[in-house]
């Protein structure tokens, strides 16, 4: 009867003192990052004081934590925000529109339409401005 009051006890604080050690280890990822995201095709978004970034499998942020808002990735690229200014960062973590526009559409026939102080215009793909902003609205 004793072992079985024994085993008792011992299932008991067990079941108190797991779940209480999960809660605790569970806040905040050891990493340092608020939040990371599930990886997909080999990176992973993590978000740290409210701003986001990327790492790789090895844990290398190669899109620092800077942006407060990184957009799905599509044909190899992501529109970035930071303060409601817009621009596009490869697959390497590089800032190859520059994050300035007020508005960017998404690309058609290799072209997006472009927002910058009340004017607009277009850009190609590589982000050079083929319709320079203009003050038609």
């Amino acid at each position: 009867m004793s072992r079985l009051l024994k085993s008792i006890f011992i299932g008991v604080i067990l079941l108190f003192t797991i779940p209480a050690f999960a809660q605790k280890t569970a806040a905040k990822p050891r990493s340092g990052y608020d939040i990371i995201h599930p990886f997909k095709n080999g990176i992973a978004k993590v978000e740290k004081d409210k701003k986001q970034g990327f790492i790789n499998t090895t844990g290398e942020e190669f899109v620092p934590c800077k942006y407060d808002n990184i957009y799905p990735w599509e044909d190899k690229r992501a529109k970035v925000e930071i303060a409601n200014k817009y621009g596009f960062i490869n697959e390497a973590g590089e800032e190859y529109i520059p994050v300035k526009y007020d508005y960017i559409g998404p690309f058609k026939n290799g072209l997006a339409i472009v927002a910058l102080n009340g004017r607009r215009g277009l850009i190609n793909e590589a982000g050079e401005e083929v319709v320079t902003l203009d003050a038609t609205k």
